[in-house]
């Protein structure tokens, strides 16, 4: 669970983006989001787990 003082920092930044940022733009504003988590002391990382390997849907 992300603690909640995180949870505000990216509302905040949401609700700052405009409808066209967030639509055109969606990767900018992540980028956005986390670099106001850096600047606030996050630390922000990739998740090391390894996802499984898929198998495909069985068809009836």
């Amino acid at each position: 669970m992300m603690p909640a003082a995180a949870i505000a920092l990216i509302r905040a930044e949401l609700e700052d983006a405009t409808t066209g940022d967030l639509l055109h733009r969606p990767g900018w504003t992540a980028q956005r989001i986390a670099h106001v988590l850096a600047a606030d002391g996050w630390t922000v990382t990739a998740d090391d787990q390894t996802i499984g390997p898929e198998t495909p849907a069985e068809s009836h």
